[in-house]
């Protein structure tokens, strides 16, 4: 086998790999998914790898007892333009850190800032950055969210920071508790 077929198994299985962590991600449809491992598994076979070895071994304990686990990486790449990654797991949840974005788009933190200040400049999406949770909360009407919500239902003081419909919210005065209807 020479170094050209090894090199082109090599990226089959990275593919096969990829398309598993994508799949299991809820990046790739059920259909989709089996479309595309059918292929790459032909693809494998017509390389001259075996699909058995695409996928990985099995873990013994005395392996698990004495590896040390590593936190995922967090600089994969997305596969669809960064844009759209971002507007797409914004548009999941309804308050979402820029951190969680990151990590669930594939996109770097500080490129997530930007896309979302030109996705919120040119509406393509409705809502606004609270600077200080690090928090993007989604919008449901045209303008920005209101910065004071209302007062504390027990001493009424002015709550001074962004708050979501269902969020619980601690007050800083009397230290009472209420959810945000």
């Amino acid at each position: 086998m020479n170094d050209d077929s090894r090199e082109e198994i090599e990226q089959i299985e990275t593919a096969i790999k990829d398309l598993d962590l994508d799949y299991m991600r809820g990046w790739t449809s059920e259909e989709e998914y089996n479309q595309k491992m059918s292929d790459l598994k032909s693809q494998l076979e017509a390389a001259g790898g075996t699909p058995a070895a695409a996928l990985a071994p099995a873990i013994k304990p005395s392996d698990l007892a004495s590896a040390s686990l590593q936190p995922p990486p967090t600089d994969k790449k997305a596969m669809i333009d960064p844009v759209s990654a971002v507007k797409r797991t914004v548009q999941s949840m309804r308050k979402i850190g820029i951190e969680r974005i990151a990590q669930e788009s594939g996109v770097p933190a500080h490129e997530v800032s930007k896309i979302l200040s030109n996705l919120l400049d040119g509406r393509e999406l409705s809502g606004r950055v609270d600077h200080d949770s690090g928090d993007f909360i989604l919008g449901t009407g045209s303008g920005p969210a209101p910065k004071t919500v209302h007062g504390c239902p027990y001493c009424r003081a002015e709550i001074n920071r962004v708050a979501v419909k269902g969020e619980t919210i601690t007050c800083n005065v009397c230290r009472q508790s209420f959810i945000i209807s």
